[in-house]
């Protein structure tokens, strides 16, 4: 029985951690994403209009073999199909 309840805790654990990230990551790349629309208010409303939706579309909560990551660029398409303006663009950098 406390294996089962040390296994139990220990999975509750990863994915308290899994979404705390993910919550984390949100916050922070809608904040980046009103401080990029410096102060146009339109673009600021698409932002919050649709940020939670094109986020749950775009970020991957990975598995056992993968680490969670946000799909940047289908965000931005995301955010931007909705609000029917090319508010925001994503570049690739060359390494």
């Amino acid at each position: 029985m406390k294996r089962v309840a040390g296994v139990l805790i220990g999975v509750a654990l990863v994915l308290g951690l899994k979404f705390y990230n993910k919550n984390a990551a949100a916050h922070d790349v809608k904040a980046r994403l009103v401080e990029l629309c410096e102060q146009d208010s339109a673009c600021v409303a698409a932002v919050d209009q649709n940020f939670d939706a094109c986020f749950e579309q775009a970020y991957k909560m990975g598995g056992r073999r993968k680490s969670s990551h946000l799909e940047s660029e289908r965000l931005v398409q995301c955010v931007n199909g909705r609000s029917g303006k090319a508010y925001f663009a994503v570049s690739k950098d060359k390494e």
